[in-house]
């Protein structure tokens, strides 16, 4: 495998060469700072720009033309990083080398198309698409509770951190939605083309002059080289004690989460010691509060724990009774206070390792995810595989010590369920 980075004109090209695999893919990233009022319109564009284009005006005419390339796909998504949104659009096709001469060429320009030339009449967004997606949009906005543990965790980042990025909902926002007109959204998208931190990444079996060549020939670059920043948003204070806030729901499981928030870590404690950290207290069926608050006292449904290093939040989620809940969380911050005491032995720390290894080969057979570990390496400065199975071999029982007492817990959300809850476990 071979990676080069090429500082092209106001945008990067970022290729990894590889015969692992049979298709190409390629991403094209438009990053550019978080902003709430703007979350609805490139969530609305994401969808826009893939449904058609000027020379394929309808979804009939783009189905026919996927079809020709050998079924390529193409999906789209606007990833909230931190401080930055980042729109995101993908294609994957299959290598000429299995298809025939000059495919590759094809599938490329295809989906530069969709990018760079989408189907505007007079000045705006054609009426079709656009009432298709507005509809579709207010529908997902309107469905965030029809989930309970989605709709739990953006009540608890809502609580822990009110007005910041991190409470953004990323489905966007009605108020939003209702000011979108197809004008607008265009002149929205002129900016995004024009004003973004561009980056292309094309993983593959390819000649990287040639891909060179053809992203050259069919980008059309950002009019000048924005400048970037740091994607992590860090705390400055911790409340001395923890916030309980509690809803209901008619639904039949309570959905609990304990939300804490992490002092500012090294690189190093970032990429590696979290991830033992996160994996012993939460990370399976052997963690510690699986095995005291699920098989000892049969206290939940499920219990997990996740860390977001964006926003240095770690969380705790789990399906209880919600007579339970005192209890639970009691345990839970117990399992928390004992991980600062070292409460754990080497065997699991070997486990957590085996597993982190395990999970970085598996990384080499997907180009979705293999190409996601040069992405993060771009934007975060994360290790790539290599120096990711080297290092994780260091991390201590002493590292994990001194990162368990940067966390802290902050908030206890408790999404109670209502008459039909079970009575027991």
């Amino acid at each position: 495998m071979n990676y080069q980075k090429l500082v092209q004109e106001n945008y990067n090209l970022h290729i990894i060469q590889t015969d692992r695999f049979k298709t190409v893919q390629i991403i094209v990233n438009y990053k550019n700072e978080l902003k709430k009022e703007e979350i609805t319109i490139r969530n609305f564009l994401d969808d826009m720009l893939l449904s058609t284009c000027k020379e394929y005006p309808t979804s009939r005419a783009l189905s026919i033309a996927t079809e020709d390339l050998y079924n390529i796909s193409v999906n789209g998504a606007n990833i909230r990083s931190g401080k930055y949104s980042i729109l995101s659009f993908k294609c994957r096709f299959l290598n000429e080398k299995y298809t025939e001469s000059g495919m590759n060429e094809k599938s490329i320009a295809f989906f530069m198309n969709l990018l760079y030339h989408p189907n505007i009449i007079d000045g705006q967004f054609d009426e079709t698409s656009f009432d298709i997606i507005q509809k579709s949009l207010e529908e997902d906005i309107r469905s965030t509770k029809d989930n309970p543990r989605r709709y739990s965790l953006l009540r608890l980042y809502e609580v822990m951190a009110p007005n910041s990025k991190l409470s953004y909902h990323p489905s966007g926002y009605l108020e939003d939605l209702e000011k979108i007109t197809r004008k607008n959204l265009y002149t929205y998208y002129q900016n995004l083309i024009d004003h973004s931190i561009v980056d292309v990444f094309v993983i593959g079996d390819i000649d990287p002059e040639q891909v060179k060549s053809y992203i050259e020939q069919y980008i059309v670059p950002p009019k000048n080289r924005m400048a970037t920043g740091e994607h992590i948003l860090n705390y400055t204070s911790f409340p001395e004690k923890e916030q309980v806030v509690k809803e209901t729901m008619d639904i039949t499981q309570s959905q609990l989460l304990v939300g804490c928030k992490v002092d500012e870590l090294t690189p190093f404690e970032r990429q590696y010691v979290m991830n033992i950290y996160s994996f012993i207290i939460g990370g399976g069926g052997d963690s510690k509060l699986f095995q005291t608050v699920r098989e000892k006292n049969s206290l939940c449904y499920f219990i997990n724990s996740n860390y977001n290093y964006l926003y240095h939040t770690f969380v705790i989620s789990a399906g209880i009774d919600a007579k339970t809940f005192k209890k639970t969380i009691n345990l839970i911050k117990e399992q928390i206070e004992s991980m600062q005491q070292g409460d754990f032995g080497e065997e699991m720390i070997e486990k957590a390792v085996a597993t982190f290894i395990s999970g970085c080969k598996e990384v080499e057979d997907s180009p979705t995810l293999l190409s996601n570990i040069y992405l993060v390496h771009e934007y975060m400065g994360n290790d790539l595989l290599e120096e990711k199975i080297e290092n994780i071999q260091k991390v201590t029982k002493d590292m994990i010590i001194e990162l368990a007492k940067k966390v802290h817990v902050d908030t206890v959300y408790l999404l109670e369920g209502g008459k039909n809850e079970k009575d027991t476990i």
